[in-house]
C-alpha cells in the first residue's frame, strides 16, 4: 500500500474515533441529543447506537449504556488504525 493512502486512511480513521471518544467523554446535558456537527452517516451511526441503547436498557441506564457503546466503537476504529500501520509498514 503506499504510504500517503496509508496516512489518508489512518486520519480519517481517526477521525470517526475521536468522534466516538469525544461522544463518550462529553458531559451530559438534560436536552443533549449527541448530534455532532460532522458528516451526517457518522451522526447517523451515533444515532443507531442511541437508539439501541434506548430500547434495550431502562431510562436510567440508557445513557451510560450509549457511551460504553460510543467507547467501544471508537477502540475498534483505533483498533483499524494500529492493524493497518502493521499490516502495510
Amino acid at each position: 500500500m503506499n504510504i500517503y493512502m496509508l496516512i489518508i486512511s489512518s486520519i480519517f480513521l481517526l477521525f470517526i474515533a475521536g468522534n466516538a471518544f469525544y461522544v463518550t467523554f462529553k458531559r451530559f446535558k438534560e436536552d443533549d441529543d449527541f448530534i455532532l456537527n460532522t458528516l451526517d452517516w457518522i451522526d447517523s451511526l451515533f444515532s443507531v447506537l442511541l437508539f439501541i441503547s434506548e430500547k434495550l436498557t431502562t431510562t436510567k441506564y440508557h445513557i451510560v449504556i450509549f457511551k460504553m457503546l460510543s467507547f467501544i466503537f471508537g477502540l475498534i476504529f483505533l483498533g483499524f488504525t494500529v492493524l493497518l500501520w502493521f499490516l502495510f509498514i
